[in-house]
């Protein structure tokens, strides 16, 4: 038999403390998402869970000014309607659109805008209440298309203030109408009134009872309540729609008569009257009261104007005083030495060790739990009576010293010692709660951090700085730093756990240790070269061996440790999580293991590896818990304290099953506008549609909510972007908002997933298609016509430099024409006039002058034809020099009897030059061979040019009589050759001895 629990009651006031500017609200209803909407007279809001967003300024819009609003209703689509004084507005959750409607100018006898209250029935069309009793239907096209008015009888007095209160419907779709007094009118869908139902009964019953309230009970059935004249518990009975027939009169199921009765899914009843409040827990039939609670929290008295039960089971209360939240969840956990917190960052009695002797209590170490207005900082726990003994601790008499603050105890035998939380090693007598002291070497560090009963007699202490060893035979403790040999030494030593072999595992702030029996290390695992296995963390608290795996908590997460395969995996917050501080890892018989936190308690299914946590509204006193201080008792119950008492729990009876699984809505996003210098927020995101971020776009902002309203500060949220170069799931670092400051250019997909109030991640995804615009200047399309733009403008600087080319070549053209016409025809008739001169002349002295006037104009004549060869376009290429140089080479050779060798280097074949180093090239070539041929009395004259490495070297060689370079004088021949090779950037170099030839060497 499943053993009955209590119920937690979890109420929360939200008011301007939470964003809500008014106290004063009206009205109140969840849409199709899951957001609540609430009135507070003239102005709409809408709640998420984390903040109240201002809507009003939409209604006012739609409806052309501001407005009363009187009633708010969900109809099945998931639409928010508003009954105000100028008509019915409908808000469309989605897009955040507003129309209203104004039944007046629709239907005729519709004589006032004020509407009253909204029902809707199983054919999804709208009854809006208005004054004297009438309603208006509008169609699902939300069209006003009837008008009901109820027909005036003596049962039934009507008034302008008459109103329907309450609309009906059975399965043969018709309506039943209520206004109060002890009338109940059926209509059928076309708004004629069928007939009128008597519920107060005969004359007889009508006399004693009078109709309080009527509520829905069942498909096709009401509760009818009553009032009996002279009692204060009224009575109820059932009314059948089918049968038209009235069932036995009972006494009433609640302590008040209810306007409204909510079932949740979990099995509790919810009633509510103007003025009181309570539920019912259907399961054990016990009523629970909440109007006094709910006068505590808000410091007065409280009309209620409207109630809602959401999806996730909350109820909501709207009022005077702000809005009401009440949660229920089932009382699991005990508590011992927790008080009472007026905030959630109080801390009450913090607990160090838990202990368990052999007869089944329960032996604590706290920092000063109140009782009897005294400090007590030692306890001793019946776990079956619950009761609790509070010790304080003192030296006999005969011994001085000062009282301790115990930190954890032991047992040998019938014996009792304790560590404490300095560096003293005590024997305690609980009976008269007397202390002896036992003499311990100095402890280094700041004392004690474990111990582990090794055999009867002998204890293994962990400190700060190592480990110590006492044996209770003789009290003679030993320090290991003190030995020589492999000893953990210097390292905080935080938890034994037997291992195999008569062996013990040790958990340190240096990974974990083997230690045999005599202390000795055996074996390491951690991050050393040598460690067989690698920690993903060092620093662990707490090791257990479970389900075929080493699990050990550390100050990063929980490490799961595969001994066989010898790799180690790290658990998360990312992986669900509610923190990575992990102080203690205790299994039960379930393939649980449960793990205290720095943020409450978290259960780990170690075959799904899923976690589901726990916080302050499951009923935990506070979500802090402390190393060192956990228990796993005989009976299996699992004790964990924290800075408010302990929480103990049976786990094979705690409820595993439960998964809360929501929805995820996505309440806005927001991006910072760099061109307009503005935040630009999105409030209406269509889930099908794509976000789209421009160019320069920065500061992203996601919000979102889940539509589970019990505990938000517990929801955490996760996130992958697929797309990017890590696509990992990342949690959110900042509740429940997603902040990225920049995205580069591409499409990418944003998965968000939700873990709803300390459940695993929620199966359901959020998801949307990101898009950030790639700035114009580095899309595709500007890169190709940037390339066809360069392209095109150096296909005109070509065309350009071609043409000019081109023209220096004609004006070269024509200089080298305009020479050789004018000025060669001119020297060439010089040429001919002083040869035929000659002829003429007798005297010798006279045929040495013209003679010599012939000379000069043929070397002119000869120089002038280098010019021109040399401006004359076309000759360009290093061939047509070469091809110059060998005909002037060996014409020059053949006449003057030499041998003459010509030889170029192939890799100069395609090689061109410029006009001045054409014609500087080929003149100091020319200079060197005449030079050669004049002086040298050279048989043999040799010419090779080469090419390596990006120079041109040129080197002509004769087998002449040679000179003293020292003492040559140097002419116009020499000179100009030197000045030549300047021009040319190149270097000029002449070798010669007498009677060994001459070596010219030009390099450029």
């Amino acid at each position: 038999m499943a053993q009955a629990v209590e119920t937690r009651i979890n109420i929360q006031l939200l008011g301007p403390e939470q964003g809500l500017p008014s106290r004063n609200t009206r009205s109140l209803s969840q849409d199709g998402r899951g957001f609540m909407w609430v009135g507070t007279g003239q102005d709409l809001w809408r709640y998420d869970g984390y903040t109240f967003q201002n809507f009003t300024g939409m209604l006012t819009r739609s409806i052309g000014g501001s407005t009363l609003i009187n009633q708010m209703r969900t109809d099945p689509a998931g639409n928010i309607w508003l009954a105000h004084n100028n008509g019915v507005s409908i808000v469309d959750p989605i897009n955040l659109t507003c129309v209203t409607i104004d039944p007046s100018r629709h239907i005729k006898g519709v004589d006032s805008k004020q509407n009253l209250n909204i029902f809707f029935d199983k054919n999804h069309n709208a009854w809006v209440a208005i004054s004297a009793g009438r309603l208006v239907k509008i169609d699902k096209n939300h069209v006003p298309v009837a008008l009901y008015t109820p027909p005036a009888g003596p049962e039934l007095s009507l008034s302008a203030e008459s109103q329907v209160s309450r609309l009906f419907s059975d399965r043969q779709r018709n309506l039943y109408a209520y206004m109060g007094g002890n009338s109940l009118d059926v209509i059928d869908q076309k708004a004629n009134f069928i007939r009128r139902v008597n519920l107060a009964g005969p004359e007889q019953f009508a006399s004693q009872y009078q109709v309080a309230s009527v509520v829905q009970s069942g498909t096709d059935a009401i509760t009818i309540y009553y009032k009996q004249s002279g009692k204060g518990k009224g009575q109820m009975r059932q009314y059948s729609f089918i049968n038209q027939t009235f069932g036995p009169i009972m006494e009433a199921d609640a302590p008040f008569i209810p306007d409204f009765i909510y079932q949740d899914s979990k099995g509790y009843a919810w009633y509510n009257a103007k003025k009181e409040i309570g539920f019912l827990n259907q399961k054990t039939g016990q009523f629970t009261a909440l109007t006094t609670r709910l006068r505590q929290k808000s410091g007065a008295s409280i009309f209620f104007f409207a109630t809602f039960l959401s999806t996730d089971d909350s109820f909501w209360i709207s009022c005077v005083d702000g809005l009401f939240k009440i949660t229920l969840t089932e009382e699991v956990f005990k508590k011992y030495l927790s008080v009472p917190l007026e905030k959630p960052g109080d801390i009450g009695s913090s607990i160090r060790g838990i202990t368990e002797d052999s007869s089944g209590r329960i032996w604590v170490c706290s920092y000063g739990f109140r009782a009897d207005s005294m400090a007590y900082m030692f306890h001793q726990i019946d776990p079956i009576t619950a009761r609790a003994r509070h010790m304080v601790l003192h030296r006999p008499k005969s011994i001085p010293g000062e009282h301790v603050i115990p930190y954890k105890v032991l047992f040998a035998k019938d014996q009792v010692y304790a560590v404490t939380d300095g560096t003293q090693f005590i024997k305690i007598e609980p009976e008269t709660e007397q202390y002896y002291p036992v003499e311990f070497p100095f402890v280094s560090g700041r004392g004690f951090t474990s111990f582990y009963k090794l055999n009867d007699h002998t204890f293994w202490m962990g400190t700060w700085g190592g480990m110590a060893m006492i044996d209770t035979r003789n009290l003679k403790p030993v320090l290991f730093n003190d030995r020589a040999g492999r000893y953990i030494k210097n390292e905080r030593v935080n938890h034994f756990t037997p291992w195999t072999g008569s062996r013990t595992l040790v958990s340190t702030t240096n990974g974990l240790y083997i230690l045999n029996q005599d202390a000795t290390i055996q074996e390491h695992y951690g991050q050393g070269a040598a460690d067989k296995i690698k920690l993903p963390a060092l620093q662990i608290f707490h090791s257990v061996w479970y389900n075929k795996a080493l699990w050990a908590g550390s100050t990063q997460g929980l490490i799961r440790i595969d001994t066989t395969l010898k790799n180690a995996r790290l658990f998360t917050t990312e992986d669900g999580l509610p923190d990575n501080n992990i102080y203690a890892s205790l299994p039960d018989q379930r393939g649980n293991l449960w793990l205290s936190t720095n943020k409450g308690l978290s259960r780990l299914n170690t075959n799904t590896q899923k976690f589901y946590n726990y916080g302050i509204s499951d009923g935990l006193p506070h979500t802090e818990f402390n190393h060192g201080s956990y228990l796993k008792s005989k009976d299996g119950t699992l004790y964990f304290g924290g800075l408010n008492g302990i929480v103990a729990f049976d786990p094979a009876r705690m409820d595993t099953s439960a998964q809360k699984e929501r929805g995820l809505e996505l309440i806005s996003y927001s991006k910072f506008n760099a061109g307009q210098n503005k935040a630009d927020t999105v409030i209406n995101h269509q889930s099908d549609s794509q976000i789209v971020f421009n160019p320069g776009d920065r500061l992203f902002a996601f919000s979102f909510m889940s539509p589970d309203y019990h505990n938000t500060a517990l929801n955490r949220f996760r996130y992958r972007l697929d797309g990017w170069d890590d696509d990992g799931w990342h949690m959110f670092e900042n509740g429940n908002k997603l902040l990225l400051n920049s995205l580069p250019p591409g499409t990418y997909t944003l998965r968000v997933q939700v873990s709803v109030a300390g459940a695993d991640w929620g199966v359901q995804e959020w998801q949307a298609a990101v898009k950030v615009i790639t700035p114009w200047y580095k899309s595709p399309w500007f890169f190709i016509l940037c390339t066809l733009s360069i392209g095109f403008l150096i296909y005109l600087f070509y065309r350009y430099r071609l043409g000019q080319v081109l023209q220096i070549q004609r004006i070269r053209n024509g200089i080298s024409a305009d020479m050789h016409d004018e000025i060669g025809s001119t020297l060439s008739s010089i040429t001919f006039y002083s040869q035929a001169l000659l002829m003429q002349i007798d005297k010798a002295e006279h045929q040495q002058v013209v003679q010599k006037i012939k000379e000069n104009a043929q070397q002119v004549q000869e120089g002038l034809s280098d010019i021109v060869w040399s401006v004359k376009a076309g000759s360009d290429e290093i061939q047509d020099v070469f091809a110059r140089m060998f005909h002037f080479g060996s014409g020059l050779a053949e006449s003057k009897d030499i041998a003459f060798h010509f030889e170029t280097d192939k890799l100069l074949e395609k090689m061109k030059l410029d006009m001045q180093t054409r014609k500087n090239l080929y003149l100091i070539f020319k200079e060197a061979i005449n030079n050669a041929a004049k002086y040298a009395e050279c048989s043999a004259l040799d010419v090779d040019i080469n090419y390596d490495n990006g120079t041109v070297t040129m080197v002509i060689k004769d087998n002449g009589k040679g000179f003293d370079i020292a003492n040559i004088k140097r002419g116009n021949g020499l000179a100009n050759m030197q000045q030549r090779a300047a021009q040319m950037k190149g270097k000029l170099t002449i070798q010669s001895r007498q009677m060994s030839g001459t070596t010219i060497t030009l390099a450029f």
